[in-house]
């Protein structure tokens, strides 16, 4: 550094022509530096307002703090480099070339950082239309938890097994991603399987029982409830029950439990996976084949 001001000093005081044109370059552009630096103490004077402006839009608009401040600060480069080049073409500098420059220089950084830019991109996105938020159940893919923490590379989710993923912002911006959070209320489907041989008008209203003594359910004068299909083994009656969104998985829970002491109260039966075995053997008095038939009820067995 000490060598640099040396050298810089010897250049500019031993040689006069060098003093002179910079004095000559000084008074005849005089009036044309004071203009660009009255346009820079203005203009930022006009980007702090731009910059509260946007705040202010983006507050109304219930924007997350970090995407606030991520787009405020790219607000406010943007607009300051605008400003600088504006100034220095003022003064007499060629500024085409400092475009070009910068272009060139964005392309590169670009070409090489594709994928980190995606993710930036992405996260902005996500930030600024707020597709899911912090602290929202989300599933993406085979992966389903709690939204941590929105980053600008990435999202973090926590699973309910306590795993923390980090999910690049692009995936969640290029696929489907369901989110469980954002309604205030849900409908949890259930399906109930009862035997062939019970009486399903009774096992309806032993079921529209149970719902209506659960305060929790919203919908239970109205629930939508019958039966959905003719399984091999059983008949299913589904139903559809609206809860609050942060109830949905206690509601879920307690209901089942609760349809199963109704059931085994009143001798409903929820069949297994049942198979019907010919069992043939010969009677070596006659000579002849008898058949009989027996039913067996299992889950995995193989007969």
């Amino acid at each position: 550094m000490y060598e640099f001001l040396a050298t810089a000093s010897e250049l500019l005081f031993k040689d006069a022509n060098v003093l002179l044109k910079l004095r000559e370059w000084f008074f005849s552009q005089a009036g044309n530096i004071l203009l660009a630096l009255i346009i820079f103490f203005v203009g930022r004077y006009i980007i702090r307002w731009i910059k509260n402006v946007a705040v202010r839009v983006m507050t109304r608009a219930n924007y997350d703090t970090a995407a606030m401040g991520f787009v405020s600060q790219i607000i406010n480069y943007v607009l300051l480099v605008g400003l600088l080049l504006i100034c220095l073409n003022q003064v007499g500098v060629p500024t085409t070339s400092f475009v070009a420059a910068f272009g060139a220089f964005g392309l590169g950084i670009g070409l090489a950082l594709q994928n980190n830019m995606s993710n930036l991109a992405s996260g902005l996105l996500i930030l600024i239309f707020k597709p899911f938020r912090a602290g929202h159940y989300i599933e993406v893919g085979d992966i389903t938890g709690s939204v941590t923490s929105i980053q600008f590379m990435n999202t973090i989710v926590t699973t309910r097994d306590q795993k923390r993923v980090y999910i690049p912002n692009s995936i969640l911006t290029s696929q489907s991603v369901t989110n469980y959070s954002y309604m205030t209320e849900r409908m949890i489907p259930f399906v109930f399987d009862i035997g062939y041989n019970n009486d399903h008008h009774e096992a309806i209203r032993i079921l529209k029982d149970v719902f209506d003594k659960d305060k929790r359910i919203l919908n239970a004068k109205y629930m939508e409830i019958g039966i959905s299909e003719f399984g091999d083994n059983s008949v299913r009656i589904s139903a559809f029950a609206e809860v609050k969104t942060s109830q949905f998985l206690e509601v879920r829970y307690s209901i089942m439990s609760d349809v199963k002491d109704a059931f085994d109260k009143h001798g409903i039966d929820i069949p297994y996976p049942q198979r019907v075995v010919y069992i043939q053997h010969a009677d070596t008095s006659t000579d002849e084949i008898k058949e009989t038939k027996k039913k067996v009820t299992t889950t995995n067995q193989e007969i």
